[in-house]
Order: structure tokens, then sequence, then C-alpha cells
């Protein structure tokens, strides 16, 4: 046993010390952290839309549309995109003056930079027009803010005409009918806010997803790092040095866990990372919302729930570690991997395929039959985790994954073994002399 722990403490060690390794360590966090942080900065920085009105309609409307100029002004915080300030009207422009003659003189007044945006508001009778004058570079942005309280000031006038109450025209354009989405969880728990609900639904879902993504990435990564080691240390003849200093199953295990270590120093960094973004969002978030979600992620994982992940993921990473370390051992160049992964990658992505349809209906018959078949298991279980399950399942499905990675250890070490020393091709024939071969030769 200490033999293994050494050769994994060597395996981590040759990786950590490498400049390369931390530079794609370090990769990956600080693209996520620009991606997120420069939009949510550029927003914060974006100016304020000075808008002014021209009410050429008639009809009064100047202060309607000046409360919902005011309804998106300017609001601190991070998630800030600069907002709307309402200004007053240009000199030269009056509300007594012609339409054509006033857009006759906005294009020179907002290119003079005295306002960003003008509304001109005028009325054809049965509709109200509203054209909004805006400078190069700001066209859409007033109209997308406050595009359905223009569209409501049309609604009240075509309503007064056909002699509608005003009070009673608003509060048919308010009425909703009510409507809740439940499930026997959900029935008694009190309503929330809705994304915090969400997350209370769906979290699981999400959090299986992930965790199935994380399993097929590290394994696909940790295979191109064992093969890489595995054929350089052979091509070196340092393979037969190590495997005349310790036994087969030693450097075997001890290379698959070194690896692992690898892929949880990068795991680590970059959990930290999303813990700290998810901390800096969580922040810019009202007291109240932050709090909510917060109690809906600590609800979704139970001692239990969090156990069965680990075994899921560990079962899948030992079964496909030492199969792509054994592998390696056949190989005396990178093109004599690409023949057998390439195959083996197929098989991986077949899980990966399902996972859209698993995502909103988890409970298909065709994926409880698929998560059954053991090399699929680590990828399709953790999504069918978010929702009850019968024990059998779980004990089922934990089983067959377990024989599977014994017996891939087990030729997997006789292979690794001969193809290290005997520096033959990898072929069916082979493959059943060493799975059939006794242990004791």
């Amino acid at each position: 046993m200490n033999k293994t722990f050494l050769i994994a403490r060597r395996e981590y060690l040759a990786f950590v010390r490498t400049v390369g390794f931390w530079l794609s360590l370090f990769t990956l966090p600080l693209i996520l952290g620009c991606s997120i942080l420069i939009p949510i900065l550029m927003r914060h920085s974006a100016p304020v839309e000075t808008v002014a009105i021209l009410d050429l309609s008639g009809d009064h409307i100047e202060g309607a549309i000046a409360e919902a100029v005011r309804a998106h002004a300017p609001k601190p915080g991070v998630f800030d995109d600069g907002g709307l300030r309402l200004a007053p009207l240009p000199a030269g422009l009056s509300a007594d003056m012609p339409a054509s003659e006033a857009e006759a003189k906005i294009p020179a007044i907002i290119g003079s930079g005295q306002v960003a945006s003008i509304i001109v508001a005028t009325d054809s009778g049965d509709k109200l027009h509203f054209r909004i004058w805006s400078a190069d570079g700001h066209k859409g942005k007033v109209e997308n803010l406050i595009l359905w309280d223009l569209h409501g000031l049309q609604y009240f006038k075509l309503a007064g005409m056909h002699g509608i109450d005003h009070g009673l025209a608003h509060d048919m354009r308010e009425s909703r009918a009510d409507i809740v989405s439940l499930t026997p969880a959900s029935a008694d728990a009190p309503k929330k806010d809705g994304f915090a609900e969400g997350v209370r639904e769906n979290g699981g879902r999400f959090l299986g997803i992930g965790i199935s993504y994380l399993t097929w990435i590290t394994i696909f990564s940790s295979s191109m790092i064992l093969l890489g080691s595995v054929i350089e240390e052979k091509s070196s003849k340092v393979l037969e040095v190590l495997l005349a200093s310790a036994s087969t199953e030693s450097l075997l295990v001890g290379k698959v866990l070194g690896v692992a270590g690898v892929m949880l120093t990068v795991s680590g960094l970059w959990a930290v990372t999303a813990f700290a973004l998810s901390t800096y969002g969580f922040n810019a978030m009202p007291a109240e919302t932050s709090r909510e979600i917060a109690a809906a992620i600590s609800g979704l994982l139970s001692p239990v729930h969090v156990a069965l992940l680990l075994a899921y993921f560990t079962g899948g990473y030992l079964m496909f570690g030492v199969f792509f370390a054994a592998v390696g051992a056949f190989c005396e160049t990178q093109k004599d991997a690409q023949a057998i992964i390439g195959p083996m990658t197929i098989v991986l992505m077949i899980p990966m395929m399902t996972m859209q349809v698993a995502f909103t209906s988890p409970d298909l018959p065709m994926l409880q039959y698929m998560s059954w078949f053991p090399l699929f298991t680590p990828f399709l279980m953790p999504l069918r985790l978010a929702q009850p399950l019968p024990w059998y399942e779980i004990a089922g499905t934990l089983a067959g994954m377990g024989v599977v990675a014994l017996i891939m250890i087990a030729v997997g070490r006789r292979a690794f073994k001969a193809g290290a020393l005997t520096g033959g091709k990898l072929s069916w024939g082979m493959l059943f002399r060493i799975a059939t071969r006794k242990a004791s030769n």
C-alpha cells in the first residue's frame, strides 16, 4: 500500500510541477470570471439615457409617458444597466407646434447632445403614434424599456372611445387568472421568490446534470493524461523499472490515484472560483431573495445523497481510469492510442446525448434501462437521483458498476503488465488470453 501511494505521489507531482499545468489550471477560472464580470461591469458603467417628451397628441398623455420613463430610473447595484432619466424639453420644441416642424428640428437637437432620445406622441383619431428619435448607437433602448407602457396608453384610449371607465379598463388590463403549478412536495410549502422556488424544484436536476458532465470531463481528461504518461514511460523504459520495484497493482492503482489527485486539484480551484462568483451574485440580489435561494440550495443535498453521488463518481472513474491506463501499456505512440480511444469516446458520448431529454423527463423508461448498463451508470444515475428512486435500483446499479469495476481492475492489471513487458499490440485474441488467464500466472 505504501508503494501505491508513493507512485500516486510521483504521478501527482510530475504534473503539478509543470508550467503547463498551472497555465491550464487558471485559464478556465479566468475565462469564466471575465465572461461574467466584464459584461456586468460594462452594464454598470453604461451611461444613463436622457429622454425628453414632446406630446403633440392633444390627449395630455405626457404625464403617463413620464411616469413610464421614471419607472426605469437608474438603480444602484452591480446589475444596473444605466436606465432612463427624464429630461426637460429642449429649447425650440413646444407642444403647440406641428409635428413636421418639430421633427425637422429634432435631428440637430439630438446631434448637439442635449438629450439622447426624444419621444414624439401624436394622435390620428383612433390610434396613438409614438416616434422615438435617438442618437446613433442608442436606437431601440427606450422602446425596449417602455414598449408595453406605450401600448397601454393605446389600450386606455380605445377603451375610453367605447365608453369604458378608465378605472375599469385599468383593472381589465391588469387582471390575471390565478395559476399555480404544484407537486406533492410543494403543495404545503409557503410561496417563495420565483427564482428560489425554481431552485428548490429543479435544483436537484441541475446538480445531477452538473455531476454527470463533471464525471464525463474528469474521465475524458484523466484518460488523456494516463495515456500520455504510460506511453511516455513505456517508450523511455521507465515503466519496466517501476514494475521491477513495485507490483502491477501498486503501479496501476497508484497512477490512477495520482491522476485523480491532479483532477481534484483542478476541480477544487474551479469550485472555489464558482463559489466566489456565486457569492458575488448573491450579494447583488435583494437580501430576502438571496436568503430564500440559500435555503433552497441547502435543502437539495442530504448526507445519503452526497454519499451516492460520490459512489457513482468513484466507480465510474475507476472503471474507465484502469481501462485507459491498460490501453496505454499496449501503445507505442499517441496514434496507436487514438485508434482504440476513438470507439470508446463514442460509447462515452451516448449517455451525454440523452442529457437534454433526461433533464426534462428523468423518469423515462428508456433512461431507466440505460442507467442499468454499467458503462452508462455513472453518467445517468446522478441525474435520476434528483427524484425518489426505489432502493433496489440504487443497490442494483451500484452493484453492477462495482462488479464491472472489479473485472476491469483484474483484467486491466494483467493487461497493463503484459503490454508493458511484451510490447505487443492489443488484439481480441490477446485480450481473451489475458481475461481468461489465471491470477497465479
